[in-house]
Parts: structure tokens; C-alpha cells; sequence
């Protein structure tokens, strides 16, 4: 399934920085879903896609270093693409870009997580990196009520993914 966020219809050619991602759908036997809190953002646990890395190859990397614990290929179902246009994103950094992000979503069963195994990077680290388990409607009420401006982006993004999961 692919998707497409782009509400300022932004063009290929107005696009300042393009990234590759991928993220994981992962729900327990109570309805649960997995997010990482990450700088007071919610997201689901992944991260970007290296050079000469398959985005399957990525997510059972970014789920072994956040989560500590493996996944093998066959546990992990590709579920969609979002194609996320984002117009003047605010930067950590402070300038604003216009971004195409691109995220692979996966499929998968929660599993026991290992803290003590985590890979964190040192800026994961630094901006208190947690995991925490959600039902699927906490989250929709958290994501529909933050005011962080970075936030809307993941946001929208966020809800895009849950909805559209919710509806198969």
C-alpha cells in the first residue's frame, strides 16, 4: 500500500532533503501498541535506512539496537509506504527545510523487550529515550492533543499509519 501526505502540494523539485525510513507496527495480545518516546515525541520504533541497506535489512537493525532484542525477515510483514511531504519543517537544528520523508512500515508481534541490550545512541540518550506500550485509542486521544510544533509533522504521520492499520 502506498500512501501520500502532501497537503501543500509540494512539487520533487521544491524539496530540500529527502530521508528514508522505516518503522514497525508492533501490537500485544491486549491491543497494545509499542511507541518510543523520544524528546516528548511519539513514534513508532525505527529509524532511518543506511547506505547499502534493505529496508528490511533496516528495521531488524533499528529493532535490535531500540528495542534489544532480534527479529528474523519472516516475523516482519510490509505493511505500506507513506510518502510524506512536509512544507518549512523546523529543524533541531533551527533552520527549516522543505522534506520528503519516506517511511516503510512493518508488520510484526510485540515481544518482551531487553533494555539491558539496547544500542541507544548517545543523542537518544541525552533526549530520554523510552519505550511504552499504548492501546491504540490512548494514542489516537495523546496524538490529537499535543501542541509541540516538530510534533505536528509526526503527528499526522502517526495518525495516518494508525488509521489506515485500524482499517484492515
Amino acid at each position: 500500500m502506498d500512501l501520500v501526505i502532501n497537503d501543500d502540494n509540494l512539487q520533487y523539485d521544491d524539496i530540500d532533503e529527502f530521508s528514508s525510513k522505516v518503522r514497525a507496527i508492533l501490537i500485544d495480545n491486549n491491543n497494545q501498541i509499542l511507541v518510543v518516546n523520544y524528546g516528548s515525541t511519539l513514534l513508532l520504533p525505527g529509524g532511518k535506512v543506511e547506505v547499502d541497506e534493505t529496508n528490511l535489512m533496516a528495521i531488524i537493525r533499528e529493532l535490535s539496537e531500540e528495542l534489544g532484542i532480534d527479529y528474523i525477515d519472516k516475523e516482519l510483514d510490509f505493511f505500506a509506504t507513506l510518502n510524506y511531504y512536509q512544507k518549512n519543517y523546523p529543524k533541531m537544528d533551527g533552520t527549516i527545510k522543505n522534506r520528503l520523508v519516506q517511511t516503510h512500515y512493518f508488520i510484526g508481534p510485540y515481544k518482551q523487550i531487553d533494555i539491558s541490550k539496547q544500542k541507544l545512541s548517545d543523542k537518544e540518550k541525552n533526549s530520554n529515550f523510552r519505550l511504552e506500550l499504548i492501546s491504540l485509542d490512548d494514542l489516537e486521544n495523546i496524538i490529537l492533543n499535543s501542541d509541540n510544533p516538530r510534533q505536528v509533522y509526526f503527528q499526522k504521520e502517526l495518525f495516518t499509519i494508525i488509521n489506515n492499520y485500524k482499517n484492515i
